[in-house]
């Protein structure tokens, strides 16, 4: 008997399949896409990894508003930040977004989409070290060993003004990697933008802050990066447009920059 109802079953699939193959096919064609995007975490607000070990931050719950807005599924992947723009080079990858600045140099072997940030005063960078030290001047820095991360503007900046200024440069994979080695002694100083060194100082309390006064020609904003010629670029701007419209930027930046850039302007 149950082979019978088995039989049965199976050919009223089989028909059913055959009377709505078309139905199937397109389906089966228009899944969500899953695209894979790079961050790098450890750069606080924009995106860190929480006690569960899920990442959090303004660029990651972004991204998720992109996708959801543009119909795609994200799929994460944290990598080192210096490897992104040659990961996409590359093609291994196709979006990332990671509080990234679309420099004319970075603009030649990626493409970006509009700027998703902008601090309203521009680039401001905060020169980090022990609170029992003070450096008002480039002049101050002859001699000291300043850090920075790996394929950053600060990065670019400091290797760009050492000689000038009698210093030298060391880059690390991250900022954290550069504190531990300020607690150690072995790098004097850590150069990063306001809002990381609002959260930088915040959760080490032996370090202080003073506004870096060498500042680049421009000032870029964040854009999320994408393999030249992606298919992905106008998909996201449109979204990225909406988004603006609507008011879940504004009300990203309000949850994610308000308190850090608060904090910012009352320890200067």
């Amino acid at each position: 008997m149950k082979k019978i109802i088995l039989a049965f079953a199976l050919t009223v699939v089989l028909a059913l399949t055959g009377c709505d193959n078309t139905t199937a096919v397109t389906e089966s064609t228009t899944a969500t896409p899953v695209v894979t995007v790079m961050t790098s975490s450890g750069y606080a607000p924009y995106e860190m990894v929480d006690n569960d070990g899920d990442l959090i931050g303004f660029d990651i719950e972004l991204m998720e508003a992109i996708a959801a807005e543009a119909g795609v599924t994200i799929e994460w992947i944290d990598v080192d930040f210096s490897g992104i723009i040659a990961s996409l080079q590359a093609g291994q990858y196709e979006v990332a977004i990671a509080g990234i600045s679309p420099t004319p140099a970075r603009a030649e072997v990626v493409d970006f989409s509009n700027v998703y940030y902008n601090t309203e005063s521009g680039l401001i960078n905060y020169l980090i070290y022990s609170d029992d030290a003070s450096y008002t001047t480039l002049d101050d820095l002859d001699g000291l060993v300043i850090g920075a991360q790996l394929g950053t503007v600060q990065a670019e900046m400091l290797q760009g003004i050492a000689d000038e200024y009698g210093f030298t440069v060391e880059l690390r994979g991250s900022n954290s990697l550069i504190v531990e080695e300020m607690k150690i002694g072995t790098i004097d100083a850590l150069l990063v933008e306001s809002l990381a060194a609002t959260e930088i100082v915040n959760a080490n309390t032996d370090l202080t802050s003073s506004v870096f006064e060498y500042s680049a020609d421009s000032f870029y904003g964040n854009a999320i990066a994408f393999a030249k010629d992606s298919e992905y670029v106008d998909l996201f701007n449109q979204a990225l447009a909406t988004l603006q419209e609507n008011g879940t930027v504004a009300a990203l930046i309000d949850k994610w920059f308000t308190t850090a850039e608060t904090t910012t302007t009352a320890s200067e």
